[in-house]
């Protein structure tokens, strides 16, 4: 595992726990939990970047706008173009259900551990006494030399109790997140590829991560879909239609 090449940052325990399944469980105390929420209750809690909203709406805007002013621009001389609006207004609605579930995501503090609520409200209740060690790991975008920050908290066993990416968080929601815990703080001292990561950690990534020639054939199903369903909105078939 490349997470056992880490150097440790802060620890309150042994340099010999060099590796997840190695760390000593002891009970973690959940100080950013405690520290001034009286006067600040909205410290308790992490939301993703504010930019992650924004990028979804430019890449929605893209792929979707062009789609369908052509689509209306062929059905208005036939006057089929209800039909396109209502299709609009059904993927208005899609797009507009994805951002509001985002918007919930969430990490918060308790007087106990952590709770994080996922995407689609699923809430994953983490006891600070089962967090005994925090990794940071740099991994590289793609093939550039840029990196993204992820963060994975862990359990005695080296079981994965919480992940953070740094495409949805930012480097400081993940030191706050890290530290915290009384708990040692890891970081790999170089920068990892995806591909490293998935070879020698495949028990930290989502299922698509471990195959993403998986993800890649949900992903073209799902394009795939879609064109037939525009395709066959814009046939001539259909356009004409009474």
């Amino acid at each position: 595992m490349p997470l056992r090449r880490s150097t440790v940052t802060r620890s309150t325990t042994s340099p010999s726990a060099a590796s997840p399944r190695a760390a000593t469980p002891r009970a973690a105390t959940p100080r950013a939990a405690t520290v001034g929420l009286a006067q600040n209750p909205g410290a308790s809690l992490v939301r993703p970047r504010s930019q992650v909203l924004g990028q979804t709406r430019l890449v929605a805007g893209a792929l979707i706008l062009p789609v369908f002013a052509a689509m209306l621009w062929f059905a208005l001389p036939r006057g089929t173009w209800p039909r396109v609006i209502i299709a609009f207004l059904f993927v208005l609605a899609l797009y507009l259900a994805g951002a509001f579930l985002l918007r919930q995501v969430s990490i918060r503090f308790t007087s106990g551990g952590l709770i994080e609520r996922g995407f689609f409200f699923h809430d994953n209740r983490i006891p600070a006494k089962r967090i005994a060690t925090a990794y940071l790991v740099d991994v590289y975008r793609g093939v550039s030399t840029e990196t993204n920050r992820q963060l994975f908290l862990l359990d005695s066993g080296g079981e994965l109790l919480l992940r953070m990416r740094g495409e949805f968080w930012t480097d400081a929601d993940l030191d706050r997140v890290a530290t915290a815990f009384d708990v040692p703080i890891r970081h790999l001292p170089d920068p990892v590829t995806a591909a490293q990561l998935r070879a020698e950690s495949p028990e930290l990534l989502y299922w698509f991560e471990r195959w993403p020639w998986v993800g890649g054939l949900c992903v073209a199903g799902a394009i795939s879909l879609l064109a037939l369903a525009l395709i066959a909105l814009m046939s001539p078939a259909v356009l004409v239609a009474a």
